[in-house]
């Protein structure tokens, strides 16, 4: 069946261009939370990122919206595309909270969910290129237990994170913007975890 699927590699371009993006948004952030940087230069690393992935997305759907016969399902296309974006935009937020509340010193938990989602994009790099050609498949739902597999790393990293600042009598205010930041970086992993299924999903249709 794969041979008679049509052939239009500008998908598989701009999402090649997209899971880069993702990846060195996800670097930049865990460089971010590891340096004594200046927390407002280092967000703006990360905005300018999300521009950039921004930019790769409205491509994207563009491309969608004029080609008539489009190389995986549209639904599935369209879910790819709004995924991928969702984890850059998360990322995003939690460098601009870090920078915006001047929360010191950063949480060691944070780090160490900050370096899951390297791996966690990296992964999700690694699938959505195997895409292009889906004889791979085995290869590709690989890649997918990974992101998995990584996900429930990092919910466990998260729940570490919320008991320790639960736990180790943090003035509120102060907690309550760590939970904030935790919870975004969270949901940047969920959303890898979304990617995931999609792809599933499509090797399923065209098993």
């Amino acid at each position: 069946m794969f041979r008679f699927l049509p052939q239009n590699p500008q998908f598989f371009d701009l999402f090649d261009r997209d899971t880069d993006v993702i990846v060195r948004a996800s670097e930049a952030f865990c460089r971010f939370l590891e340096s004594s940087g200046d927390p407002q230069e280092n967000s703006k690393i990360l905005k300018d990122l999300e521009h950039e992935a921004d930019k790769a997305t409205h491509e994207a759907m563009r491309l969608l919206h004029r080609t008539f016969i489009t190389p995986l399902e549209r639904g599935d296309l369209r879910r790819l595309i709004l995924a991928l974006d969702e984890i850059v935009d998360y990322l995003d937020d939690a460098a601009r909270r870090i920078a915006l509340y001047q929360v010191g010193p950063i949480l060691p938990e944070a780090c160490a969910m900050a370096k899951v989602a390297v791996d966690l994009a990296r992964a999700v790099q690694a699938a959505v290129h195997d895409l292009r050609n889906l004889r791979k498949q085995n290869r590709v739902v690989e890649h997918c237990i990974e992101i998995q597999r990584l996900e429930n790393l990092g919910d466990h990293l998260h729940h570490i994170a919320l008991a320790s600042i639960f736990k180790n009598g943090m003035d509120p205010l102060l907690v309550i913007k760590w939970k904030e930041i935790i919870d975004l970086i969270e949901l940047a992993m969920d959303a890898a975890e979304e990617v995931a299924h999609v792809i599933e999903g499509i090797v399923l249709e065209n098993a």
